[in-house]
Protein backbone atom coordinates (compact mmCIF):
# COMPACT_ATOMS: atom_id res chain seq x y z
CA UNK A 1 0.00 0.00 0.00
CA UNK A 2 1.63 3.28 -0.93
CA UNK A 3 1.54 6.00 1.74
CA UNK A 4 0.70 9.94 1.13
CA UNK A 5 1.33 12.73 3.41
CA UNK A 6 -0.93 15.75 2.66
CA UNK A 7 -0.91 19.17 4.03
CA UNK A 8 -4.16 21.59 3.96
CA UNK A 9 -5.99 18.09 3.37
CA UNK A 10 -9.36 19.86 5.26
CA UNK A 11 -9.10 22.71 2.31
CA UNK A 12 -11.27 23.15 -1.03
CA UNK A 13 -8.45 21.14 -3.22
CA UNK A 14 -7.15 19.04 -0.20
CA UNK A 15 -10.57 17.73 0.43
CA UNK A 16 -10.51 16.04 -2.42
CA UNK A 17 -6.77 15.06 -3.02
CA UNK A 18 -7.63 12.93 0.31
CA UNK A 19 -10.74 11.40 -1.43
CA UNK A 20 -8.84 10.63 -4.48
CA UNK A 21 -6.11 9.07 -2.66
CA UNK A 22 -8.14 6.75 -0.56
CA UNK A 23 -10.29 5.60 -3.48
CA UNK A 24 -7.01 4.14 -4.96
CA UNK A 25 -6.14 2.57 -1.41
CA UNK A 26 -3.48 5.11 -0.36
CA UNK A 27 -2.28 5.24 3.49
CA UNK A 28 -3.27 8.47 3.95
CA UNK A 29 -2.09 11.04 6.70
CA UNK A 30 -2.77 15.06 7.03
CA UNK A 31 -0.65 17.43 8.88
CA UNK A 32 -3.27 20.11 10.60
CA UNK A 33 -2.45 22.93 13.23
CA UNK A 34 -2.35 21.01 16.55
CA UNK A 35 -5.51 23.23 17.89
CA UNK A 36 -7.32 22.89 14.53
CA UNK A 37 -10.35 20.49 15.48
CA UNK A 38 -12.69 22.03 12.62
CA UNK A 39 -10.14 20.22 10.05
CA UNK A 40 -10.07 17.04 12.16
CA UNK A 41 -13.75 16.89 12.54
CA UNK A 42 -13.51 17.37 8.83
CA UNK A 43 -11.31 14.87 8.20
CA UNK A 44 -12.66 12.37 10.06
CA UNK A 45 -16.24 12.64 8.90
CA UNK A 46 -14.40 11.78 5.43
CA UNK A 47 -12.82 8.54 6.63
CA UNK A 48 -11.48 7.04 9.73
CA UNK A 49 -8.88 5.66 8.37
CA UNK A 50 -7.22 9.09 7.70
CA UNK A 51 -3.99 9.46 10.14
CA UNK A 52 -4.19 12.92 11.65
CA UNK A 53 -0.57 14.61 12.44
CA UNK A 54 -0.95 17.42 14.46
CA UNK A 55 2.87 18.40 14.74
CA UNK A 56 5.65 17.28 12.16
CA UNK A 57 8.11 15.63 13.87
CA UNK A 58 11.25 14.59 12.24
CA UNK A 59 10.87 12.49 8.81
CA UNK A 60 12.97 9.89 11.06
CA UNK A 61 9.86 9.32 12.87
CA UNK A 62 7.69 7.72 10.35
CA UNK A 63 7.66 5.35 7.58
CA UNK A 64 8.68 6.73 4.33
CA UNK A 65 6.00 8.20 2.52
CA UNK A 66 5.58 7.65 -1.20
CA UNK A 67 4.26 11.00 -1.59
CA UNK A 68 4.20 14.91 0.21
CA UNK A 69 1.50 16.73 -1.31
CA UNK A 70 2.27 20.49 0.45
CA UNK A 71 -1.58 22.11 -0.19
CA UNK A 72 -1.57 24.53 2.92
CA UNK A 73 -1.67 27.85 2.34
CA UNK A 74 -2.74 31.81 3.43
CA UNK A 75 -3.41 34.55 2.15
CA UNK A 76 -5.49 34.11 -1.42
CA UNK A 77 -8.10 36.08 -0.14
CA UNK A 78 -7.86 40.04 -1.09
CA UNK A 79 -6.52 42.03 1.13
CA UNK A 80 -4.84 39.61 3.39
CA UNK A 81 -1.67 41.06 4.39
CA UNK A 82 -0.64 39.13 7.15
CA UNK A 83 3.32 39.42 6.23
CA UNK A 84 4.49 37.08 8.99
CA UNK A 85 2.08 34.62 8.53
CA UNK A 86 2.64 34.64 4.94
CA UNK A 87 6.37 34.07 5.25
CA UNK A 88 5.59 31.35 7.80
CA UNK A 89 3.48 29.05 5.87
CA UNK A 90 4.02 29.93 1.98
CA UNK A 91 7.79 29.87 2.18
CA UNK A 92 9.59 28.71 5.34
CA UNK A 93 6.75 25.91 5.65
CA UNK A 94 7.62 24.53 1.98
CA UNK A 95 11.31 24.51 3.08
CA UNK A 96 10.90 22.46 6.45
CA UNK A 97 9.37 19.91 3.80
CA UNK A 98 12.09 19.50 1.84
CA UNK A 99 13.95 18.62 5.05
CA UNK A 100 10.91 16.32 6.28
CA UNK A 101 10.82 14.41 2.89
CA UNK A 102 15.05 14.09 3.03
CA UNK A 103 14.81 12.55 6.71
CA UNK A 104 11.77 10.76 5.77
CA UNK A 105 13.06 9.24 2.46
CA UNK A 106 10.06 10.62 0.93
CA UNK A 107 9.71 9.23 -2.40
CA UNK A 108 8.64 12.39 -3.83
CA UNK A 109 7.32 15.93 -2.39
CA UNK A 110 4.54 17.76 -4.79
CA UNK A 111 4.70 21.96 -4.01
CA UNK A 112 1.22 23.62 -4.60
CA UNK A 113 2.28 26.65 -6.38
CA UNK A 114 -0.47 29.28 -8.24
CA UNK A 115 -1.57 30.57 -11.49
CA UNK A 116 -1.75 34.36 -9.78
CA UNK A 117 2.37 33.62 -9.75
CA UNK A 118 1.41 34.02 -13.74
CA UNK A 119 0.42 37.57 -13.71
CA UNK A 120 -0.95 39.12 -17.06
CA UNK A 121 0.64 38.52 -20.11
CA UNK A 122 -1.99 39.74 -22.08
CA UNK A 123 -3.79 37.29 -24.68
CA UNK A 124 -1.99 34.25 -24.79
CA UNK A 125 -2.32 30.64 -22.98
CA UNK A 126 0.51 31.06 -20.21
CA UNK A 127 3.02 28.41 -20.25
CA UNK A 128 5.50 27.25 -17.61
CA UNK A 129 8.25 28.86 -19.33
CA UNK A 130 6.89 32.29 -19.31
CA UNK A 131 8.41 34.11 -16.50
CA UNK A 132 6.04 35.46 -13.77
CA UNK A 133 5.15 38.56 -12.79
CA UNK A 134 2.96 38.12 -9.44
CA UNK A 135 0.92 41.06 -8.08
CA UNK A 136 -0.43 40.46 -4.64
CA UNK A 137 1.23 39.62 -1.91
CA UNK A 138 -0.12 36.07 -2.20
CA UNK A 139 1.33 35.29 -5.39
CA UNK A 140 4.71 36.81 -4.59
CA UNK A 141 4.99 34.69 -1.58
CA UNK A 142 4.14 31.62 -4.27
CA UNK A 143 6.73 32.62 -6.62
CA UNK A 144 9.97 33.22 -3.93
CA UNK A 145 8.03 29.70 -2.55
CA UNK A 146 8.37 27.67 -5.87
CA UNK A 147 11.99 29.39 -6.48
CA UNK A 148 13.49 28.64 -2.95
CA UNK A 149 12.08 25.60 -2.28
CA UNK A 150 13.40 24.38 -6.21
CA UNK A 151 17.00 24.96 -5.35
CA UNK A 152 16.74 23.50 -1.77
CA UNK A 153 14.91 20.29 -2.93
CA UNK A 154 18.15 20.15 -5.68
CA UNK A 155 20.76 20.91 -3.39
CA UNK A 156 19.05 18.36 -0.72
CA UNK A 157 18.62 15.86 -3.38
CA UNK A 158 14.79 15.48 -2.79
CA UNK A 159 12.45 14.99 -5.27
CA UNK A 160 10.11 17.74 -6.32
CA UNK A 161 7.23 19.04 -8.60
CA UNK A 162 5.70 21.67 -8.59
CA UNK A 163 1.63 22.08 -9.53
CA UNK A 164 -0.34 25.46 -10.47
CA UNK A 165 -3.86 24.96 -10.47
CA UNK A 166 -6.35 27.13 -12.80
CA UNK A 167 -10.17 28.15 -12.07
CA UNK A 168 -11.02 25.17 -9.48
CA UNK A 169 -14.49 24.84 -9.15
CA UNK A 170 -16.89 22.39 -7.53
CA UNK A 171 -17.83 20.09 -4.65
CA UNK A 172 -16.83 22.15 -1.01
CA UNK A 173 -16.23 25.55 -2.64
CA UNK A 174 -16.66 28.66 -0.68
CA UNK A 175 -20.14 30.61 -1.08
CA UNK A 176 -18.46 34.06 -1.62
CA UNK A 177 -17.07 32.31 -4.76
CA UNK A 178 -18.65 32.35 -8.75
CA UNK A 179 -20.18 29.46 -9.35
CA UNK A 180 -21.80 28.94 -5.96
CA UNK A 181 -22.85 32.56 -5.21
CA UNK A 182 -24.18 32.17 -8.83
CA UNK A 183 -26.71 29.34 -7.56
CA UNK A 184 -27.48 30.70 -3.88
CA UNK A 185 -28.85 33.79 -5.56
CA UNK A 186 -30.86 32.32 -7.90
CA UNK A 187 -31.91 29.11 -5.79
CA UNK A 188 -33.48 32.68 -3.74
CA UNK A 189 -35.02 34.32 -6.95
CA UNK A 190 -32.51 36.86 -6.31
CA UNK A 191 -31.25 39.32 -9.46
CA UNK A 192 -27.57 38.99 -9.96
CA UNK A 193 -25.41 42.16 -10.92
CA UNK A 194 -22.55 40.78 -12.79
CA UNK A 195 -19.40 42.72 -15.39
CA UNK A 196 -20.16 41.89 -18.83
CA UNK A 197 -18.41 38.87 -18.41
CA UNK A 198 -15.81 39.01 -21.71
CA UNK A 199 -12.99 37.90 -19.50
CA UNK A 200 -11.51 35.14 -20.49
CA UNK A 201 -10.81 31.87 -17.86
CA UNK A 202 -9.89 28.21 -17.62
CA UNK A 203 -12.81 26.93 -15.34
CA UNK A 204 -11.74 23.56 -13.72
CA UNK A 205 -13.57 20.68 -11.76
CA UNK A 206 -11.70 19.96 -8.68
CA UNK A 207 -12.53 16.34 -8.86
CA UNK A 208 -10.28 16.34 -12.22
CA UNK A 209 -8.06 18.47 -10.68
CA UNK A 210 -7.08 16.27 -7.73
CA UNK A 211 -7.60 13.25 -10.38
CA UNK A 212 -4.49 14.90 -12.48
CA UNK A 213 -2.22 15.59 -9.43
CA UNK A 214 -2.30 12.19 -8.42
CA UNK A 215 -1.74 10.53 -12.13
CA UNK A 216 0.82 13.01 -12.50
CA UNK A 217 2.59 11.72 -9.10
CA UNK A 218 1.90 8.12 -10.29
CA UNK A 219 3.79 8.79 -13.47
CA UNK A 220 7.28 9.41 -15.46
CA UNK A 221 7.11 13.52 -14.31
CA UNK A 222 10.24 15.77 -14.81
CA UNK A 223 11.84 16.09 -11.35
CA UNK A 224 12.15 19.58 -10.50
CA UNK A 225 9.89 21.14 -13.17
CA UNK A 226 6.45 22.80 -13.23
CA UNK A 227 3.01 21.71 -14.70
CA UNK A 228 0.17 23.47 -15.52
CA UNK A 229 -3.44 21.95 -14.15
CA UNK A 230 -5.93 23.09 -16.51
CA UNK A 231 -8.37 21.75 -19.18
CA UNK A 232 -7.13 23.82 -22.46
CA UNK A 233 -10.93 24.67 -22.51
CA UNK A 234 -11.09 28.14 -21.72
CA UNK A 235 -14.61 30.17 -21.98
CA UNK A 236 -15.42 33.19 -21.19
CA UNK A 237 -16.72 34.65 -17.79
CA UNK A 238 -20.54 34.95 -19.33
CA UNK A 239 -20.41 31.90 -21.21
CA UNK A 240 -19.50 29.96 -18.12
CA UNK A 241 -22.57 32.07 -15.92
CA UNK A 242 -25.16 31.67 -18.60
CA UNK A 243 -24.12 27.56 -18.35
CA UNK A 244 -24.58 27.51 -15.15
CA UNK A 245 -28.10 29.16 -14.98
CA UNK A 246 -29.03 26.48 -17.78
CA UNK A 247 -27.78 23.32 -16.18
CA UNK A 248 -29.19 23.98 -12.88
CA UNK A 249 -32.68 25.34 -14.89
CA UNK A 250 -32.77 29.68 -14.24
CA UNK A 251 -34.16 32.02 -15.16
CA UNK A 252 -31.56 33.65 -17.42
CA UNK A 253 -33.47 36.88 -16.67
CA UNK A 254 -31.54 37.04 -13.04
CA UNK A 255 -28.37 37.74 -14.02
CA UNK A 256 -27.63 41.09 -15.32
CA UNK A 257 -24.24 40.87 -17.15
CA UNK A 258 -22.50 45.08 -17.28
CA UNK A 259 -23.98 46.14 -14.45
CA UNK A 260 -21.20 46.37 -12.53
CA UNK A 261 -17.52 47.92 -14.10
CA UNK A 262 -13.86 45.38 -14.19
CA UNK A 263 -11.96 45.62 -11.74
CA UNK A 264 -9.45 47.87 -12.13
CA UNK A 265 -5.75 46.65 -14.07
CA UNK A 266 -8.50 43.29 -14.90
CA UNK A 267 -6.58 40.64 -16.82
CA UNK A 268 -9.08 39.63 -19.51
CA UNK A 269 -7.30 36.36 -20.53
CA UNK A 270 -6.37 34.03 -17.60
CA UNK A 271 -5.89 30.50 -19.23
CA UNK A 272 -3.43 27.83 -19.29
CA UNK A 273 -1.79 25.53 -21.51
CA UNK A 274 -1.86 21.94 -20.37
CA UNK A 275 0.15 20.47 -22.82
CA UNK A 276 3.17 19.94 -21.02
CA UNK A 277 0.61 17.92 -17.86
CA UNK A 278 -1.16 15.61 -21.06
CA UNK A 279 2.36 14.48 -22.22
CA UNK A 280 2.61 13.25 -18.73
CA UNK A 281 -0.07 11.63 -17.19
CA UNK A 282 -1.44 10.00 -20.73
CA UNK A 283 -4.93 11.13 -21.00
CA UNK A 284 -7.25 13.92 -22.07
CA UNK A 285 -7.72 16.42 -18.75
CA UNK A 286 -11.97 16.96 -19.03
CA UNK A 287 -13.03 19.96 -20.31
CA UNK A 288 -16.64 19.82 -19.33
CA UNK A 289 -18.45 21.85 -16.57
CA UNK A 290 -21.41 20.45 -15.73
CA UNK A 291 -20.25 17.43 -13.13
CA UNK A 292 -18.52 20.12 -11.06
CA UNK A 293 -21.94 22.71 -11.21
CA UNK A 294 -24.03 20.14 -10.32
CA UNK A 295 -22.08 19.20 -7.30
CA UNK A 296 -22.64 22.92 -6.04
CA UNK A 297 -26.04 22.81 -7.07
CA UNK A 298 -27.18 19.75 -5.36
CA UNK A 299 -25.39 20.66 -2.59
CA UNK A 300 -26.44 23.94 -2.29
CA UNK A 301 -30.52 23.06 -3.34
CA UNK A 302 -30.59 20.44 0.26
CA UNK A 303 -29.15 23.82 2.38
CA UNK A 304 -32.40 25.93 0.61
CA UNK A 305 -35.18 23.10 1.54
Amino acid sequence: MKRALVTGAAGFIGTQLVKTLLSKDYDVSALIEKNDTKSENKLVSISDKINIIKELDSGKKYLPFDVVYHLATVGIRPGFNNIDMICDVNIKMSCKLVDFAKDNRSGLLVNFGSCFEYGDHGNVLLTEDMDCRPESLYAISKVSSVNLTTAYAKQKEVSLITVRPFGVFGEGEGNTRLAPSIIANCLEGKKIKTTAGEQIRDFVNVKDVAKAIVALSEAKYQKYEIYNICSNNPVTVKSFITEIVDICGFDRGLIDFGALPYRENEAMIFAGSNEKLQNVIGYPFPNNHKDGILDIYNDMKEEHT
